[in-house]
């Protein structure tokens, strides 16, 4: 038994949906290769009718918005263009970066001997991790995708960040310094 053209195939399928009593009929008496080749194609309307949103009433569109706020499609929002944030801020970490190598040779050369210098290292070295662990859960744990759990790490490093500047400048002003116990351990 041959297959029907499309011409044909389209005016059958045309008829049999105006008349839903033959279409069982017509479904029962069909042979075996039109009901498998049927069964998987299915129209181009049917497709995009299967992609569209079931509720029309849900996306508002408006002249500045045409999509819905909250879903994982949206484009990431950028924070309008500041220099402390930008440029200025990149300055910043890179001079950071840049003073440790100096800072932490002068305090293995002459350690215990300033506390000037113990404080910038110890200073130094904290905002410096500040500045990367920001930046990690800036990546990692944005407060779009996680409303919850990123202002509790933002505000969670900002509490650690703090105990470990009141720690060493406890440490500096009250025991023998961060470089003079670095030596000390290097030295057991």
């Amino acid at each position: 038994m041959s297959l029907p053209s499309a011409a044909t195939g389209a005016f059958r399928a045309a008829s049999l949906a105006a008349r839903p009593s033959m279409m069982r009929t017509a479904a029962a008496a069909a042979s075996p290769a039109l009901v498998a080749r049927t069964a998987f194609h299915t129209s181009a309307l049917a497709q995009i009718r299967s992609t569209q949103r079931k509720n029309a009433s849900a996306v508002a569109g408006t002249p500045t918005k045409s999509y819905i706020d909250g879903t994982v499609n949206e484009p990431t929002t950028f924070p309008p263009p500041s220099p402390s944030h930008g440029s200025y801020h990149w300055t910043l970490e890179r001079t950071l970066s840049i003073a440790l190598v100096p800072l932490i040779a002068a305090g293995a050369v002459k350690h215990g001997a300033s506390g000037i210098l113990d404080g910038a290292i110890g200073l130094s070295l904290v905002v410096h991790s500040h500045i990367g662990f920001d930046a990690c859960l800036q990546d990692y744990l944005h407060k779009r995708k996680y409303p919850i759990a990123g202002p509790i790490g933002v505000w969670a490093l900002r509490a650690a960040t703090v105990g470990t500047l009141v720690g060493i400048y406890e440490f500096q002003t009250n025991d023998v310094g961060f470089t003079e116990l670095i030596a000390k351990v290097w030295t057991a």
